[in-house]
């Protein structure tokens, strides 16, 4: 049995195949940095990302939660979305108003301008009054909702007040519910 074994291992010598050179291993080993670098794929793959963007924009627009962005994700969000959109503000009117006010501080003579800048102050005063008056019913409403206990997820009143001055046709997600007349 041992010269069995040493037989057949004296039969197999070296692996079997010659060894191969040094530029036929380089080229073996060559590979491209960033996958297959082909036309034909960098257009596929442009492809699927345009579709994949598309499909995540239109989720995100309808309201899918896995789309939306950091700040809009969450139950409490939602309601205060459902609560600004909803309504009439003075603050939709905020950013149209300050392009006025620019417009006729320019126009118009210094001691004018004066006056102006206090009718400005006067609305911003307002519309931070509003956005307070609101956070505080969505406030009210996580409560309700979520129950007492719930705390109120922080930057809420920010969120209020740059939602509300975005023009609705530019909010996402699109606001959802009709708006109380």
């Amino acid at each position: 049995m041992s010269d069995q074994k040493k037989d057949s291992q004296s039969k197999v010598q070296g692996k079997g195949r010659p060894t191969p050179s040094r530029k036929e291993r380089e080229a073996a080993n060559i590979k491209p940095l960033v996958g297959n670098r082909s036309k034909e794929s960098r257009e596929q793959a442009k492809i699927q990302q345009r579709e994949s963007r598309l499909k995540a924009r239109a989720a995100m627009m309808a309201g899918d939660e896995k789309y939306l962005l950091g700040r809009d994700q969450g139950p409490q969000r939602k309601i205060a979305r459902e609560i600004i959109d909803g309504r009439y503000t003075m603050i939709e009117g905020l950013m149209p108003l300050m392009i006025v006010f620019l417009l006729v501080t320019s126009f118009t003579p210094a001691a004018a301008n004066n006056l102006i800048t206090l009718v400005m102050v006067l609305v911003l005063s307002a519309v931070s009054l509003e956005a307070t008056i609101m956070h505080r019913m969505i406030g009210a409403r996580i409560k309700e909702r979520l129950g007492a206990t719930t705390k109120m997820q922080k930057g809420t009143w920010f969120y209020v007040f740059t939602r509300g001055m975005q023009p609705r046709p530019l909010r996402i997600p699109k606001p959802a519910p009709r708006r109380k007349k």
